[in-house]
């Protein structure tokens, strides 16, 4: 019973150390700044 816990707990934290590797990096590669820029509405209607 004990492994079967120790390994659901080593699991999650493998998956959120992934998970917080992968937001790091795909933070750092994105610019936020365009998170702001909104583009200008367009004249024309399709």
């Amino acid at each position: 019973m004990g492994l079967m816990f120790a390994t659901v707990i080593g699991f999650m934290v493998c998956l959120g150390i992934t998970g917080f590797f992968i937001m790091h990096f795909l933070s750092s590669a994105m610019i936020s700044a365009d998170s702001t820029t909104v583009d200008p509405k367009p004249d024309a209607n399709f």
